[in-house]
């Protein structure tokens, strides 16, 4: 269960709002940003770095890797799917 609120979308950083699409559109879910929308500053550099390494299909893991070490995390801590 999570224990951090998510902040509304309405009221998340701007970029933080872009990053949401663009991560809804690849992975199907984005609500881990909104909690990242609590220290924004802590986590923009992580978020470009996500879009670069881990979304790119050229320069990365690629999303279909991602998504499969997603579920065997899930998996592996008994996440309800």
């Amino acid at each position: 269960m999570l224990n951090i609120d998510k902040v509304p979308i309405e009221n998340l950083d701007k970029g933080f709002q872009d990053a949401m699409v663009g991560v809804d559109e690849a992975l199907g879910g984005s609500e881990w940003m909104q909690v990242f929308g609590q220290t924004p500053e802590l986590y923009k550099d992580f978020v470009n770095w996500y879009y670069k390494h881990i979304l790119s299909e050229t320069d990365g893991i690629g999303i279909k890797l991602t998504e499969l070490i997603r579920l065997k995390v899930a998996q592996i801590n008994q996440c309800p799917m």
